[in-house]
């Protein structure tokens, strides 16, 4: 599972000044919807704002948490190295779940904010 993780997030590391720029819009106009702005007079686009901010940060976290996983290591490494690498493959792990978790619910906010703006 990580090492899929690990091709997608090198896959949004070539995307990553979008993921950027995707998410500092978003929070232009959530602050100007926010704020009593006369460029934004309505609340329209808080939503969709909310969520493009919402899914930036989640493609970002994933791009850097997952671009440098362990190898596996081998029988003849030391025993030190060994349990180093398997903590750091288990924290990496229970990231992997979290984020896959945090996906999900990600998309079913996402389908009950745009339903609900529709």
């Amino acid at each position: 599972m990580i090492e899929r993780l690990q091709r997608i997030a090198t896959i949004l590391a070539r995307f990553r000044l979008l993921i950027f720029v995707c998410a500092g819009f978003s929070l232009v106009v959530l602050v100007l919807s926010v704020v009593d702005n006369p460029l934004l007079n309505t609340d329209a686009l808080l939503m969709p704002a909310i969520l493009g901010f919402c899914w930036a940060l989640m493609l970002y976290s994933t791009g850097e948490l997952f671009q440098a996983i362990p190898d596996k290591s081998g029988p003849g490494t030391a025993f030190l190295k060994r349990m180093a690498v398997s903590v750091r493959r288990g924290m990496l792990w229970i990231l992997g779940i979290l984020t896959i978790v945090s996906s999900v619910a990600l998309l079913v906010l996402s389908y009950q904010l745009m339903r609900v703006w529709l």
